[in-house]
């Protein structure tokens, strides 16, 4: 070790002799707190932070050195230059750029961080990956000004996140480096920000490491990805390979605009909660339909923008174009104001997008089903004629509720609406409610703070399908003249028991410790008479053997 080391100072020592030729701090620039951001701010800049008393570092130095002196023509032809942060002078600086070890080399373009440099210490290694991403930034170079512009994974932190993210679109993914499923995602998001090289821009935050930004996105789980653009965010929630990914980020960039004709609109107030029509004619202005396309782009998989130039479906709803309509609750609502002024249109759509009876997927299924309270919950058949009239029975008896000053809780508890596509949750409503997908349509009350729904009216037979059915049957519920049974299977309603005597029990042992100390005393003093009995017995039929 003693002669390894002595070897690796005199190496040091060559090479720092055989750069005197050149000026070295002219080949890379010690920066401080006062010069770094300028330095920075031009061109592209590989910075080494280090610590003079890092045993790395120490090692790193002529192999940095010689990089730096080979590639310096790089400054003149291509704006690239190589630059060194001293850490243990300088904190502040690297504490700004999350240096978490020595040595740290990081990839700075126009003032912004790139990435990471995690390749091989060594003067070739580190002189390919200048070379490399000298010809990638080149200013010279002729590029359009498209996003992503050079096909790779951009790292945001606290710093430069919100200032970043403001020109969309931005594909984020939030990560911890711990997490075993970020891991196996970390080559598949390489590789997909090549593949939207040119069309959407591809990023990842730290959250461990910048726990405000992820904070402000509500994220709860790793990885979390989420497409920024015009000012809002999308997450993703489907499976993570890279033709899902691509998919959805390309999704974007195109409007999302459906043409449709008056035949379309009972199957689309059919299948939609809420749907938003723009109506428009040939001397419509260009810039009101650049607004909707993106406003079809700022609300991508979560509302769905319809348009249409027929003068059937303006009149169906007494309209003149440029209209903008939302349908939902069997009613439709026109935007008052200039199409042009997105700032108040989309203060509108924030208004009206929400129905007053929501529909049950996957993505919101534990909310709507398990929030504490009382739930009005339509198990539908989309396919059959009754379901129609049954839907339009629950969203009126919802508005009722709503609008007309009703109680809108029974038994103290709030009142809330839904409704799910029995065909597709067919095993859930069969084990909760009892309730086989052929009998559907059907109206149930549900209440979970109880784990009990209400299958039946007060004659005995299903709910009827109907506004004064429903509102009947919630009465009978307020006046508790309706029987209940349970939600749960008889396993779970096992499981719930031991769950709660077990809290019980835990429950005493924190409020009362010496009663619980004496009973754990006594139980292991009956536990080792026990013993000794059973011993003096088998010594008794040792000895009779």
């Amino acid at each position: 070790m003693f002669i390894r080391n002595i070897l690796s100072v005199v190496v040091a020592i060559a090479a720092c002799s055989s750069l005197q030729g050149v000026n070295a701090s002219e080949a890379s620039t010690d920066l401080t707190g006062a010069t770094f951001k300028s330095a920075i701010s031009q061109g592209t800049t590989f910075v080494k932070f280090y610590s003079p008393q890092c045993g790395h570092c120490i090692r790193l130095a002529p192999f940095w050195e010689q990089a730096a002196v080979d590639h310096q023509s790089l400054r003149n032809t291509k704006d690239f230059k190589f630059a060194e942060v001293n850490c243990i002078i300088e904190g502040d600086v690297c504490d700004d750029n999350d240096v978490q070890g020595y040595p740290s080399v990081q990839l700075f373009n126009k003032g912004k961080k790139v990435q990471d440099y995690n390749g091989d210490l060594t003067a070739e290694a580190l002189g390919s990956f200048a070379e490399e991403q000298a010809a990638e930034y080149d200013p010279k170079v002729a590029h359009a000004d498209v996003p992503n512009e050079h096909g790779k994974v951009v790292v945001l932190t606290s710093k430069n996140y919100k200032e970043t993210i403001q020109d969309g679109p931005w594909l984020v993914e939030y990560y911890a480096p711990w997490c075993g499923h970020c891991k196996a995602l970390a080559p598949i998001y390489d590789e997909l920000a090549v593949a939207l090289k040119g069309k959407v821009n591809v990023a990842k935050v730290d959250c461990p490491a910048n726990d405000d930004v992820c904070r402000s996105q509500g994220v709860r789980a790793y990885p979390t990805i989420k497409l920024h653009q015009h000012g809002t965010a999308v997450e993703f929630n489907k499976q993570r390979n890279l033709e899902t990914l691509t998919t959805f980020a390309l999704g974007a960039l195109e409007s999302a605009v459906k043409p449709i004709t008056l035949d379309d609109l009972e199957g689309i107030n059919a299948a939609q909660d809420v749907s938003f029509i723009f109506i428009h004619d040939k001397n419509t202005n260009s810039d009101d339909l650049k607004a909707i396309d993106k406003l079809s782009q700022t609300y991508y998989e979560q509302l769905p923008f319809y348009s249409s130039s027929d003068s059937e479906v303006a009149a169906h709803f007494g309209v003149s174009a440029p209209a903008l309509i939302v349908q939902k609750d069997n009613r439709h609502y026109t935007f008052s104001g200039s199409l042009s002024n997105l700032g108040n249109v989309q203060a509108w759509i924030l208004q009206v997008r929400v129905p007053t009876v929501t529909t049950v997927v996957n993505k919101n299924a534990k909310i709507v089903l398990n929030e504490p309270g009382w739930l009005l919950l339509g198990l539908f058949d989309p396919a059959k004629p009754a379901t129609i009239g049954a839907r339009r029975a629950l969203i009126e008896t919802a508005l009722a509720y709503k609008q007309k000053g009703r109680s809108s809780t029974v038994g103290g508890k709030p009142l809330r609406f839904a409704m799910l596509d029995g065909t597709k949750w067919s095993k859930y409503i069969r084990e909760a409610y009892n309730v086989e997908k052929l009998n559907l349509p059907v109206i149930v009350a549900v209440n979970n703070n109880e784990d009990l729904f209400y299958p039946v009216s007060e004659d005995g037979r299903r709910v009827g399908l109907d506004q004064a059915s429903l509102e009947e049957y919630i009465k009978a519920i307020q006046e508790g003249s309706l029987e209940a049974q349970s939600t749960l299977s008889y396993t779970q309603k096992a499981f719930r028991q031991v769950q709660e005597r077990v809290q019980s029990g835990a429950s005493v042992i924190s409020n009362h410790p010496f009663i619980a100390v004496g009973l754990a005393a006594v139980v292991v003093y009956g536990v080792v008479k026990k013993l000794g009995a059973s011993e003096q017995r088998y010594e008794g039929l040792a000895k009779s053997d």
